[in-house]
């Protein structure tokens, strides 16, 4: 895959996709039954917390081995230098902007309508400029740690050579069979004393960053491994869909035990459901996008925008519908059509065109 000019379109296409399930899966916490998330509407249905926790299985962990991929295309192409130069801009620059000025708007109508209770400097300083951008704070770290393990020498070498020697020794189910005992590691580290959930500045912890640090590795190595790409992309959709419900009877059942054997096999079987859903999620990808398209490159360009602007988005019209009386489903229809309209809207309209605007939401 390494020198490579052809651009991957399906893997494109995949990484927009995945950022604008954020309108589904946020507009879907507004009827989700628990009512934990920021907004809620009194009607509420079961089926938005299956949802939820469908989308969250595939969603973030895809959408990091992907950006795992495009991240060593773009630092073998162009250099460690000019990576880290650009992801500063594409990556940081946009968060930071988009949490100064979207993510206050949206903290002064939580508080405004009586979601939040304490002032908005005390709620915004606490963590919740954040939101719905700790993926991007969390990649601008996964950037920043292969930027300088690119450029320790030692270090690039060790990482070749580990690579290298997976793929040469493991077949690729095998290794795939063996990356959720890395989760078992995390928590033995806790229980060990490790401060794994000690938050730093209310936006993050030490066991986030590692636990989805697997997923950007694993995108480096399909990089350097066009035939495990290859195989990761092209399943049998009808067996490992069967394997992955009876993984999901499995894990039903070792909830059900009590234990640390149990507890384990839980923790392992849920680890090895999600890397199943990614691999499924390649290669239906891979099976639907057979060319570029106009619309594909459209959606790949405007994905970003949508993804920084529909949070504020879904709540302003949570705020307005969710006392409205309308049926859960129909709700959520209506929240999602008009939040992925106006998102789109706002991209050709207003960020496009603009050279500022695309700097500071697009980082181009």
């Amino acid at each position: 895959m390494q020198g490579s000019n052809k651009r991957i379109d399906y893997l494109d296409v995949m990484r927009s996709v995945l950022m604008m399930l954020g309108i589904v899966l946020h507009t879907a916490h507004l009827y989700n039954p628990s009512q934990v998330w920021l907004v809620y509407a009194p009607e509420h249905h079961p089926f938005f917390n299956y949802l939820i926790k469908a989308i969250s299985t595939f969603r973030m962990p895809a959408f990091l081995v992907v950006s795992g991929f495009f991240c060593a295309m773009f630092v073998i192409r162009y250099g460690n230098a000019y990576f880290l130069r650009s992801r500063v801009k594409r990556i940081l620059l946009p968060l930071l902007v988009c949490a100064l000025s979207l993510n206050v708007l949206q903290a002064i109508l939580l508080h405004h309508f009586g979601w939040i209770t304490e002032d908005v400097t005390s709620y915004l300083l606490s963590g919740g400029w954040v939101q719905h951008l700790w993926f991007l704070l969390d990649l601008f770290i996964f950037v920043v740690l292969l930027s300088l393990a690119y450029s320790i020498a030692p270090v690039r070498q060790l990482g070749r050579y580990l690579n290298n020697a997976a793929v040469k020794w493991l077949p690729l189910p095998l290794f795939i069979a063996l990356l959720p005992l890395y989760g078992l590691v995390l928590v033995t580290l806790n229980r060990l004393g490790l401060p794994m959930y000690h938050s730093w500045l209310g936006i993050t912890d030490l066991y986030e960053v590692l636990y989805n640090l697997p997923f950007f590795v694993f995108g480096l190595m399909l990089y350097s491994n066009a035939g495990w790409l290859r195989q990761f992309s092209n399943l049998n959709l009808i067996y490992d869909t069967a394997v992955l419900i009876l993984l999901c009877i499995a894990n039903y059942m070792t909830r059900q035990g009590t234990g640390s054997i149990w507890q384990v096999l839980t923790l392992y079987s849920d680890l090895l459901i999600r890397w199943i859903c990614v691999a499924l999620c390649f290669s239906l990808f891979n099976l639907a996008v057979t060319r570029s398209h106009q619309y594909w490159r459209f959606l790949s360009e405007a994905s970003y925008s949508v993804y920084l602007f529909h949070h504020v988005i879904v709540i302003g019209l949570g705020l307005l519908l969710i006392n409205a009386g309308l049926p859960p489903l129909v709700g959520f229809c209506l929240i999602v059509g008009l939040t992925l309209a106006l998102t789109l809207a706002i991209h050709k309209y207003l960020i496009a065109p603009n050279k500022i605007l695309r700097l500071l939401f697009n980082g181009k």
